[in-house]
């Protein structure tokens, strides 16, 4: 029972980095979409977030991240393991935004009511597989005119990109799950101090080269980034404390998580705040309220602000 539980909330935590960083920061899956499909995307190409919710043959609600570049629909999936019936439910959720895109066509000269519609290109990123694991997915399709399609799905295997493939492709969305290559050997890695070294420097030099990468225009996509590292290394190594405490002095750089983007937002509200109070024409709190602001939090940041100025 203790095993199935542990083996949930790791699924639960992989899954909700990966759709979180499909909601808010889904340009670096563009990289990714053009290392399956072939395509040449450049980074900033302008994407639409698609939502399909829809029930399976189960009854259960699933809700879909799907992104939309140009004329076409990409849907990605995360899996923790390889997955037998994968195929079955990729083809299920394809066949729900298919029939979001029909459109009526003539496809023989003078008929009438004949439709059209698209499936997603679609594909599977697996975080850990084995040597059985297949480069793609099929379903053969029988048709009622005795025709057949056999429907593939690629499948990217998380692990066997190197940290150098990751940066030379600029496959950001494989870097939180980096360290999960090392999940059987973490008893070893982590047994001692100078067993746990190449993991620290492997984690150090990792973050100096996503600061070089993403740069400080992108500062949200690294912040994110950070975040997310350390949420899922904080799982893997949650039984090697001492390792893990020293991941997060390098990754966090002492900060707690979840505070890079919070503490950007409150920046930003801080220095809309005293803009607005320079003007003469509003005090602080009136100032806080004008931009929906919660006063006593400002009050709090500028506190810890000005006491982080006094000690430089």
């Amino acid at each position: 029972m203790e095993d199935t539980k542990e083996l949930f909330e790791s699924n639960t935590v992989f899954d909700d980095v990966f759709r979180t960083m499909l909601e808010r920061i889904p340009e670096i899956m563009i990289p990714l979409i053009n290392e399956v499909f072939s395509t040449n995307y450049p980074e900033d190409e302008p994407i639409t977030q698609l939502k399909n919710e829809h029930f399976t043959k189960s009854g259960v609600s699933i809700t879909d991240c799907v992104l939309g570049i140009r004329e076409k629909h990409y849907h990605l999936e995360c899996q923790s393991n390889p997955d037998r019936t994968i195929a079955l439910r990729i083809i299920e959720h394809d066949m729900a935004l298919a029939l979001q895109t029909v459109k009526e066509v003539m496809l023989l000269e003078g008929s009438e009511h004949d439709y059209e519609m698209s499936f997603p290109h679609s594909c599977v990123l697996y975080l850990r597989h084995n040597s059985k694991t297949k480069d793609k997915a099929y379903v053969r399709i029988l048709f009622q005119d005795n025709t057949s399609h056999i429907y593939s799905i690629p499948i990217v295997k998380a692990q066997e990109y190197t940290k150098d493939e990751i940066f030379e492709k600029n496959l950001l969305a494989l870097i939180p799950y980096y360290f999960m290559r090392y999940e059987h050997s973490l008893p070893e890695l982590c047994r001692n101090e100078e067993n746990s070294l190449p993991l620290l420097e492997e984690l150090s030099d990792i973050r100096s080269r996503l600061e070089r990468t993403v740069g400080e225009e992108k500062g949200l996509i690294y912040a994110e980034l950070i975040s997310h590292i350390k949420k899922i290394d904080d799982h893997i190594f949650r039984n090697q404390p001492e390792t893990r405490k020293r991941m997060e002095e390098i990754t966090m750089g002492g900060q707690v998580y979840e505070t890079l983007t919070d503490q950007a937002v409150k920046r930003g509200i801080f220095q809309s705040v005293m803009r607005l109070s320079d003007t003469g024409d509003y005090t602080e709190e009136e100032a806080c309220a004008v931009l929906g602001a919660e006063y006593p939090a400002y009050l709090l940041y500028k506190e810890q602000l000005l006491a982080t100025q006094s000690t430089k």
